[in-house]
């Protein structure tokens, strides 16, 4: 699992190379609605990078899209979560938000050192460990085989310990893809209902910028939750989602 998805990320950083260096120079020119739309071309073509999506919410935010902007900036900082640069342009537009929420978490508590260390690096490091631990037991049972000494157990105790943390890593690195469930309110304000249908009532709006998790995601509508607990539905055309797996679909039109 874990070398598959180091193929895919190393794949990412070729694709849509074209398109991310007109984007760029789209930005300089000031041409901030060319930019969008190269940089969104790039991530279609598979340049899922974080330079990508840090491209894009400079982009979006120049263009007074704040929302889809901090939705851009998010999935950046989720695969590189040491960037400073996306970290600064996020809590700047963070701070702009009505609505005050903390974002939904990216990964376990138990997990720890997901919050500083990227699912690629965390993939790379269980690859890693778990080749080790398997060439120490192919090592071992070779040098079993030409020169049998009963008793030495050294070698197969840091074959355990290099599979077993690779196990981990691994772990943790298919945890930390399968919380992201979050995503950014991109329009204006939107209500949030207790269910779907003329039977639900509005619970509460939420305002450009917000951050939830996803719970349901419907077509029309979807199902989140607040980080105070609180929970309701909303228009899925409303929100764009923070995983940068996902398409980052065209942000709504602002002025």
């Amino acid at each position: 699992m874990s070398l598959w998805l180091l193929g895919v990320f190393l794949a990412c950083q070729v694709a849509g190379d074209g398109d991310f260096r007109a984007g760029l120079q789209s930005t300089r020119a000031g041409n901030q609605a060319e930019a969008v739309i190269q940089f969104r071309a790039a991530l279609a073509q598979g340049a899922k990078a974080p330079a990508t999506y840090h491209g894009l919410g400079n982009a979006l935010y120049r263009q007074g899209n704040r929302g889809a902007a901090i939705a851009a900036w998010r999935r950046g900082l989720l695969l590189s979560p040491r960037d400073g640069d996306i970290a600064a342009n996020l809590a700047r537009a963070q701070r702009e938000n009505r609505d005050q929420l903390d974002p939904p978490a990216a990964h376990r508590g138990a997990f720890f050192w997901q919050a500083a260390v990227s699912p690629r690096e965390s993939g790379l490091l269980a690859s890693g460990c778990l080749a080790v631990g398997i060439w120490i037991i192919a090592a071992h049972r070779w040098r079993r085989y030409r020169r049998p000494r009963p008793g030495r157990q050294r070698g197969r105790g840091w074959a355990l310990l290099m599979t077993g943390v690779g196990l981990l890593v691994a772990i943790s690195t298919i945890d930390a893809l399968e919380q992201r469930r979050g995503a950014v309110v991109v329009v204006d304000s939107v209500a949030v209902r207790s269910a779907l249908g003329p039977e639900g009532v509005a619970l509460f709006v939420l305002h450009e910028g917000a951050e939830v998790q996803l719970i349901e995601t419907g077509a029309r509508h979807s199902l989140v939750a607040l980080s105070d607990g609180r929970k309701g539905w909303l228009a899925t055309g409303a929100v764009i989602s923070t995983d940068p797996a996902s398409a980052f679909p065209t942000p709504p039109a602002k002025g």
